[in-house]
């Protein structure tokens, strides 16, 4: 039997959120963990799809050969799948979306907010040729970062205009003294964005924001990284209009914790100097999932 395998990466970005949706550069890492997607030849005609994360098939539905819904255990996912499927169908009528089973494996926690939306449009832009930004446009939207995530492979500089800019090697200096941390209260990003629409930014933002990312990425040493990491917090702070994590949080923490994405939810970055004592006291703040940059980043150290 005919098979087709791909695979899409999950993403984090480190500095640029919401200001890259204005025009600013943004920084992010690819992960280790992602998404897989198999697409299988069958006898019977129509597309039959599974969704899994690990053993648990979280979307399944049948689609007849015109590609309207039979079956489905959710509709609504069921409907935005079937609705990129006929755009891929339209952008490329040579390829035959008929009498094949996919099957989508993802290796990592839905409620982390990794890319789960971001590395499966990526997995059918690879299978059908057609581009995922356009894909992205009208699906989930958002600035596209997450897309180029999909297939990088280590830290890079990002931009809506530009796409992926250049790739950075971040030293053992900055990345041994990185945890993740997840906060447990998974953000909507379409809503956020929406939200984000009514803030004003000045030039003058989007330039500090740029400033922040070309230093960070010739940063060789933890306390200039800690730096960045402050004022991105303090520029974003006043654009927002709410506390940075630390002060609302953390503000006994004797590092630096930045956000991450959308503010108030999903993962944080915390810097350290000693991984058992940041561990510790994060457990003891109730938050007891959390990676080291090795653990869960894909990136080439120095």
């Amino acid at each position: 039997m005919v098979m087709s395998s791909f695979s899409a990466s999950g993403k984090l970005m480190l500095f640029g959120e919401y200001l890259v949706l204005r025009g600013s550069k943004c920084f992010a890492v690819p992960l280790n963990v992602g998404q897989q997607l198999t697409v299988k030849k069958k006898k019977e005609a129509g597309v039959s799809w599974k969704s899994f994360e690990g053993e648990e098939c979280w979307l399944a539905f049948e689609l007849s050969s015109k590609l309207e819904l039979i079956s489905s255990s959710d509709q609504k996912k069921a409907s935005l799948v079937v609705k990129l499927l006929k755009i891929i169908q339209n952008e490329n009528p040579e390829l035959t979306i008929d009498n094949l089973c996919f099957t989508v494996n993802l290796d990592f926690n839905r409620e982390f907010g990794f890319g789960t939306s971001s590395t499966f449009i990526s997995l059918l832009s690879q299978w059908s040729g057609v581009n995922p930004y356009l894909l992205l446009e009208n699906s989930f939207g958002g600035s596209g970062y997450d897309i180029a995530a999909a297939t990088a492979h280590q830290a890079f500089v990002y931009s809506v205009k530009e796409k992926m800019i250049g790739e950075v090697n971040l030293p053992k200096s900055i990345t041994n003294h990185i945890l993740f941390v997840f906060l447990g209260e998974k953000q909507v990003s379409a809503k956020e964005i929406l939200a984000f629409k009514d803030k004003e930014v000045s030039s003058s933002q989007i330039d500090e924001m740029n400033s922040i990312i070309q230093q960070a990425t010739t940063s060789t040493h933890i306390e200039e990284w800690e730096k960045l990491m402050v004022k991105s917090e303090n520029l974003l702070s006043s654009i927002l209009k709410v506390p940075t994590v630390k002060d609302h949080r953390f503000s006994d923490y004797p590092f630096e914790i930045k956000s991450l994405g959308a503010w108030g939810g999903d993962f944080i970055m915390a810097t350290y100097r000693e991984l058992s004592a940041a561990q510790e006291y994060f457990i003891n703040k109730g938050y007891n999932v959390f990676y080291s940059y090795a653990q869960i980043v894909k990136e080439s150290t120095l």
